[in-house]
């Protein structure tokens, strides 16, 4: 029994027959993720597009593109770090952005479209976590439910059409970028980052 306990005791953690060297390896590639994809990724549409893939136009185009994702999923990362789940993100998306939009078009009002955004998105946030806290539901059922009606409730608002406002007062949220030489970057990818 003591030979037993002994014997496994002295076997590496890392798994049968592994080295310390070859757990090490295994760890760093678990901790870099999709990391490495991303980078070949990256060389291969480079080569593809004879080169012009890595040029400070593009990628800046690429950040802009990518700047509401890159923001939706700094605050999704607190949301699946305590082990929750929000599957109506993009419907409460598409609602604030509705309210916004229609605010704006309120003649010397329109800066009241960053405010009705704010709140709608913190009014069906805050009704998805009491349900989900104090209703001692299931995220996932609150949130999937949540998902079809913000998004049923988005289309209400804009009568199923495409809303256009060519005067937006709060453009510049979106279009403003931070210059790091000949390469932008939106400003809401900063914001992002910070978070």
């Amino acid at each position: 029994m003591a030979q037993t306990e002994t014997e496994a005791a002295a076997r590496p953690t890392g798994g049968a027959g592994l080295s310390a060297r070859q757990v090490q390896i295994r760890s760093m590639l678990q901790a870099a993720g999709m990391l490495p994809v991303l980078v070949i990724l990256c060389i291969a549409f480079h080569y593809m597009s004879d080169g012009r893939f890595f040029t400070p136009q593009n990628i800046s185009i690429v950040a802009q593109q990518a700047a509401i994702n890159t923001v939706l999923a700094s605050g999704m990362t607190f949301v699946i770090l305590t082990g929750g789940i929000d599957l109506s993100v993009g419907s409460m998306l598409a609602v604030s952005a509705m309210v916004a939009l229609i605010a704006s078009l309120i003649p010397g009002w329109g800066l009241l479209g960053i405010l009705g955004g704010l709140i709608t998105g913190l009014v069906f946030g805050m009704a998805n976590g009491s349900l989900i806290a104090f209703g001692n539901l299931p995220p996932f059922i609150v949130t999937l439910g949540s998902l079809t009606a913000v998004r049923g409730l988005a289309r209400l608002l804009g009568n199923d059409a495409t809303i256009f406002n060519p005067d937006l007062p709060f453009d510049f949220i979106g279009n403003a970028s931070l210059s790091l030489g000949p390469v932008s970057i939106p400003w809401l990818v900063v914001i992002a980052v910070l978070i």
